[in-house]
């Protein structure tokens, strides 16, 4: 149980974790390592159902109030129960809750200086049943009802920028996108921020890149996966230790991290242009999700963007170039899959004009005899969410449960 006197366990991970941390708690590859390969000269065209389930759910996110803006973009969005959360860190500055059907509950909005305010944030998660604030700044941690009230706040020397709690071993894990030569990435204590163990520590001659963690951590049947940005590991928690258990082999297609490195001689123009113009492939712990069956990511290369489905059963990767064809309900043909909602279940958003002209365009390729079965049957449930939120520049989530 969490206790509201956290000042001395914090304060203990936060300045000697480092003296404590043992060196030998990330284990090299073992033959257990699932490899998977990406090879661009098999890039093909791909359909929804090779990897979803037939049925698709859409939400359209109901929120009128004038600071909404949800249509500024939604950096996470995940499922807790029959609740649906959604963070805007760069519009509202806040967190939206909302049932299952789209409809507002409740928003997190402190934004300001002093106690029980923050400047910054940038993730959040669930941990019995109360919502932590992670990223923020000043630095330190923040606890919120969902309904939305405010319950405690704990000061941290330093900034945590994102995190997991692993309900197995009733452990926190929290990440922080450190530059300093002595530090560490990742940081373990238990419920009472006690008994802390530190990973992953920074290396000057490695290249990590200036993404944010929100989604480096993921869980699976109870475990934690940690994806760390230009690694070619994904690891597991496992025995107290981190351990790999997939790689990515990109063959000739890989980026070299020592023409990263040397970004940093390069103007902050520079360094963004060349990664969306020339970067070959890397691993960005971005859009990306876990299940038993598959793994999942988008990659870049060059101007080119390739969604890559590693199935864990047959071990075999397919490298989707372009967009994923809807052959489900014949609705929008998705670029990639954005969020991982909850284990098994991912999707992204689409405004709701955006989905309506989608609906339109349909309408014109069917004609109108043809569509009105249509929408009757297999369009059904897109076509009646996109003629309500016709007029909404709010999104719509459409939401896919990944095969099994």
């Amino acid at each position: 149980m969490i206790r509201r006197n956290l000042r001395v366990g914090i304060y203990f991970l936060f300045t000697l974790t480092f003296c404590t941390s043992d060196p030998k708690g990330v284990s090299k590859h073992t033959q257990d390592v699932e490899k998977i390969e990406i090879d661009l000269s098999k890039a093909r065209e791909g359909k929804l159902s090779e990897f979803f389930e037939p049925e698709v759910e859409y939400i359209w996110l109901k929120d009128d109030s004038a600071d909404a803006q949800l249509n500024a973009g939604l950096q996470k969005i995940f499922f807790h129960e029959d609740k649906i959360i959604t963070l805007d860190i760069f519009g509202c500055r806040c967190i939206q809750i909302f049932d299952r059907s789209g409809n507002l509950l409740s928003k997190i909005r402190a934004y300001g200086e002093g106690p029980e305010k923050y400047l910054d944030f940038d993730d959040a998660i669930i941990v019995e049943d109360e919502l932590l604030l992670l990223g923020v700044y000043p630095p330190k941690l923040m606890w919120f009802s969902l309904d939305g009230k405010f319950l405690r706040e704990e000061k941290l020397e330093k900034r945590v920028s994102s995190g997991i709690y692993s309900e197995k071993t009733e452990r926190y894990y929290f990440y922080s996108n450190t530059r300093e030569p002595g530090d560490f990435f990742v940081r373990s204590v238990n419920e009472s921020f006690k008994d802390s163990t530190a990973f992953f520590p920074f290396q000057e001659e490695g290249y990590f890149g200036n993404y944010p963690s929100r989604y480096n951590f993921l869980k699976l049947e109870g475990d934690i996966f940690l994806g760390m940005a230009f690694q070619d590991t994904i690891w597991q928690v496992k025995g107290g230790k981190f351990v790999p258990k997939l790689f990515f082999d990109f063959g000739k297609y890989a980026q070299s991290m020592g023409e990263m490195k040397r970004l940093s001689d390069l103007d902050p123009i520079q360094e963004l242009d060349f990664i969306n113009k020339k970067a070959k492939l890397y691993f960005i712990p971005h859009q990306w999700y876990l299940t038993e069956t598959f793994f999942y990511s988008g990659f870049k290369y060059e101007e080119s963007f390739f969604n890559v489905f590693y199935d864990r059963k047959s071990k075999e990767s397919h490298v989707i170039k372009g967009r994923l064809q809807n052959d489900l309900d014949g609705g929008f043909d998705p670029y990639s899959i954005l969020y991982q909602f909850e284990e098994g279940i991912v999707g992204f958003n689409v405004p709701g004009r955006d989905l309506f002209k989608v609906l339109q365009k349909k309408e014109s390729e069917l004609g109108q005899e043809t569509f009105e079965s249509y929408r009757k049957s297999l369009g059904r449930d897109w076509v009646q969410v996109a003629e309500d939120a016709r007029e909404s520049e709010n999104p719509v989530l459409v939401i896919y449960s990944v095969k099994k």
